[in-house]
């Protein structure tokens, strides 16, 4: 009896034994699948973070190119923010270098993003870089122009530095050139292009000259390259040069017809409205400014804040006397004036500066509708200065009196019109200094091309064409 129930008791030890054995295996097992189910599901998370870091590099790239295509050559990069960041907790810096020896110009964008390991606090397992190359595309012709309408341009004693185009045709008498390319298109039936004592010293510009008529050159000094393109008319003359010396004599195609931009006209309607510098009509507007006037020493100087007024007018025609005689001084620094057709003034503008230190950028300064613009300084001590661009698909009229007999103060020749930027008329542009006693005295609009200013202008600046990309390499 003894010795079976001791060969029972062997059993049950066994048992046990083979139960403990068999759990441990069990635990083992589980273990094992617990552990590569675990390891699977991380390997699994970190597949999916690392595509998450590649698409997260990927839209590094594509704001860059964004920021190109609005902002040109200016924008280099920084860190860049996605939706993707507050799912995986990663980041993205984006930099951005520019080949400008080759001609259209290239930009290299590096995009570095990273991660942290699925369960991880401190150890970044995941980083993905991209290494891209684009061809930019040309910046539209209209921005190397200081002076563009699309019809003709006439003018008399002023002084420009910068390219001129009108694609009618150039009529001027007692200008300053400071220019490389002075082009006539020649679209129109105008009536010739005319040179009365017109200076030019710069020997690199080039006079591009076509017209359904013919040029005559009288009395003036062009250094430079002159070409003339003209129709056979007074038995095919091409030029008419009469007391005048002149560079070069070329012959040159025609100039290209430069189109005028379109303005986004509604946005910046919109960006007024959200400013509350939106107003319905003229004297609504005019009682806005009243509020921001100081008289001085009988000077009422009108500083508005800074912003993007827009007036929604057939006419925006600013007063030059106040309520009690003062004559007035608009100085819109820092901001932009918009009007639904036109903009005239005979008032003084100084400081007009359209610059937004926020973003880097320049407002145009003068935006009109179809009405155009008309800017005049009658008077002393008058100025006008505008640091920008003056835009409207309708005419543009620039006018100095600087003297005139009929002037109840003579010799007041000293009031000024300064513009540096670009102007740009869909119509035709008039710049008259109407200087009488002495025109060979001075010349009293300066209109300087500022290319810093005219890349930055915002609603300008539209890289043309789709932006190609050369190259697309992911480094690690």
């Amino acid at each position: 009896m003894k010795q079976q129930q001791h060969k029972e008791d062997n059993r049950g030890q066994a048992a046990i034994i083979a139960i403990i054995v068999l759990t441990a295996v069990l635990l083992t097992v589980m273990t094992t699948i617990l552990t590569i189910a675990t390891s699977e599901y991380q390997l699994s998370q970190n597949d999916i973070l690392d595509s998450q870091v590649k698409y997260l590099a990927e839209s590094g790239v594509e704001n860059a190119m964004l920021q190109i295509g609005e902002n040109g050559s200016s924008f280099t990069g920084g860190a860049f923010v996605s939706p993707i960041d507050a799912q995986i907790n990663g980041s993205d810096n984006v930099t951005v270098t520019y080949n400008t020896s080759v001609s259209p110009e290239q930009a290299t964008i590096v995009s570095i993003a990273q991660a942290y390991q699925y369960g991880s606090s401190s150890n970044i397992a995941i980083q993905r870089s991209l290494q891209v190359v684009i061809q930019m595309g040309q910046n539209p012709p209209i921005l190397n122009y200081a002076l563009f309408a699309n019809n003709y341009i006439a003018g008399e004693w002023f002084q420009v530095q910068g390219n001129v185009q009108s694609n009618n045709e150039l009529q001027f008498f007692q200008v300053n050139f400071n220019s490389d390319n002075i082009n006539s298109v020649g679209n129109g039936n105008g009536f010739g292009n005319y040179f009365w004592q017109v200076n030019n010293t710069n020997t690199n510009s080039i006079f591009n000259l076509s017209t359904n008529l013919f040029s005559w050159i009288y009395n003036s000094n062009l250094a430079g390259q002159i070409s003339c393109n003209n129709s056979t008319y007074w038995g095919g003359s091409s030029c008419l040069i009469n007391n005048s010396t002149i560079g070069s004599i070329v012959n040159l195609a025609p100039p290209p017809q430069i189109n005028l931009p379109t303005f986004p006209l509604a946005q910046w309607i919109s960006l007024a409205q959200s400013n509350g510098t939106y107003f319905n009509s003229t004297p609504s507007f005019e009682s806005y400014l009243q509020g921001y006037s100081n008289v001085s020493s009988g000077i009422d100087t009108i500083t508005p804040p800074a912003g993007v007024y827009y007036v929604n007018s057939n006419s925006l025609n600013l007063p030059t006397t106040d309520s009690a005689g003062n004559p007035i001084v608009y100085n819109f620094t820092n901001s932009s004036l918009l009007s639904k057709n036109g903009i005239s003034t005979n008032a003084s503008f100084i400081d007009t500066s359209p610059y937004s230190p926020s973003s880097g950028k320049y407002l145009p300064a003068l935006v009109a509708g179809n009405q155009g613009i008309y800017i005049g300084v009658n008077g002393t001590n008058l100025e006008f200065n505008v640091t920008g661009v003056i835009y409207t698909p309708g005419n543009i009229s620039i006018n100095d009196d600087i003297d005139m007999p009929s002037d109840v103060t003579p010799n007041d020749g000293n009031s000024t019109i300064n513009i540096n930027g670009a102007i740009w008329a869909g119509g035709s542009l008039n710049i008259n200094n109407l200087y009488y006693s002495d025109y060979n005295a001075i010349n009293g609009t300066q209109i300087t091309l500022d290319p810093t200013i005219i890349n930055a202008t915002t609603g300008f600046n539209i890289i043309s064409g789709t932006t190609q990309i050369l190259s697309w390499n992911e480094i690690n």
